[in-house]
């Protein structure tokens, strides 16, 4: 009985362990990057800026095999305020996906992610909300989840911070 136990234990680390391997195959790792920044103003009372982001997304093989075509796909959530509102943000996310190819082994390759736009309201100094919402609205990124897919298996996966993974549904 006792052998039994070791053996299936053994097993169950071997598993285990190619398992952890399998997604260490792809190494993710992001970068915020701001392409534009815009100020105007909104009515007679507020003014409104506008950030154009994406992130820089850095793959590296660190596997002993070339990845032919190497499907990487991104969700990038953001809490999304409304000026005025006393409520919690809204929680949106933007998603996209980029094909790599050829990523020979020890090789690293990058992308950018699509566009996405994050705005700051401010009312004018003196100047309140009927509602008695906050006079500042500011979106703000919550969370990056990026995973790797080769031969439709998963191979690498990044999250920041790592509770999106379970606080958030991964959409395909």
């Amino acid at each position: 009985m006792n052998r039994t136990v070791i053996q299936l234990l053994v097993i169950l680390v071997t598993i285990s362990g190619s398992a952890v391997a399998q997604l260490l195959d792809v190494q993710i790792s992001v970068a915020p990057k701001k392409i534009d920044q815009q100020k105007g103003r909104k009515g007679e009372h507020s003014t409104v800026t506008t950030k154009e982001m994406a992130y820089t997304v850095m793959v590296e093989n660190r596997s002993l095999k070339t990845f032919d075509e190497l499907k990487v796909k991104y969700m990038i959530f953001y809490a999304d305020s409304q000026p005025g509102r006393r409520d919690k943000p809204i929680e949106a996310h933007h998603k996209g996906s980029e094909t790599l190819r050829n990523l020979s082994t020890h090789r690293k390759a990058e992308f950018e992610t699509a566009p996405f736009k994050l705005e700051k309201e401010e009312l004018d100094g003196g100047w309140f909300y009927s509602s008695g919402g906050d006079g500042r609205a500011r979106d703000r990124v919550t969370g990056v989840w990026v995973r790797a897919y080769a031969d439709g298996n998963l191979v690498g996966e990044y999250a920041n911070p790592s509770t999106v993974t379970k606080n958030r549904e991964w959409e395909d």
